[in-house]
């Protein structure tokens, strides 16, 4: 990564993380949470039996719990990621209901170790901020852009931002390594991003 690119996506997330967690009221973040899993429902397509990777929320992330439950009333599998350190790729664990129940190596909330590992066919992905033409911008470590890398690697899996519409920028600064999402979801609308 370039020295520019890579002090413009330091930049941006700073500004990014810091107009997200203005949108700290909790009555606001549930309804905000309950709207964009009605526009996922509403949107996008999922059938019985799939893998559906969502995230435990923190430092003021949209929370994806509804949307999950939601998908596990249809028939769909939740399972929530688990890192086992930097560099190491991000593996996915059974977690019905969304709820993590344990930390991670790099601390984070997520499903215990033993619990069983399914590939996803649908990711929620958090970000910092988003764009238009389907870019994220995250929080450095490239775990999602690697994941979706390996995933797309064997078949088909949708990647969707999930996100405040707040959150939404011009332009994220992209290179060629940056994982493209094929929706955003906001509390506002679902965004397809087409080819």
């Amino acid at each position: 990564m370039s020295a520019t690119v890579a002090e413009a996506k330091r930049a941006l997330r700073r500004r990014a993380l810091a107009r997200r967690k203005k949108l700290n009221d909790p009555d606001v973040a549930k309804d905000a949470a309950a709207a964009a899993a009605a526009h996922l429902l509403r949107s996008i397509d999922t059938a019985p039996g799939q893998t559906v990777a969502g995230y435990a929320a923190m430092r003021g992330e949209i929370d994806p719990r509804p949307a999950l439950l939601a998908l596990e009333v249809k028939g769909c599998r939740t399972v929530l990621p688990y890192t086992t350190g930097r560099g190491e790729p991000l593996r996915f664990l059974e977690a019905p209901g969304g709820v993590a129940g344990s930390i991670d190596a790099l601390g984070i909330a997520a499903p215990p170790a033993s619990a069983t590992e399914h590939d996803p066919d649908l990711l929620l992905v958090p970000l910092a901020a988003f764009d238009k033409r389907g870019y994220r911008l995250g929080y450095g470590g490239g775990f999602y852009d690697a994941a979706l890398a390996r995933l797309r690697a064997g078949g088909p899996v949708t990647a969707v931002g999930w996100a405040f519409a707040a959150q939404e920028v011009e332009a994220v600064p992209a290179e060629p390594h940056d994982a493209r999402l094929d929706w955003i979801v906001t509390e506002r609308e679902a965004i397809y991003i087409s080819g």
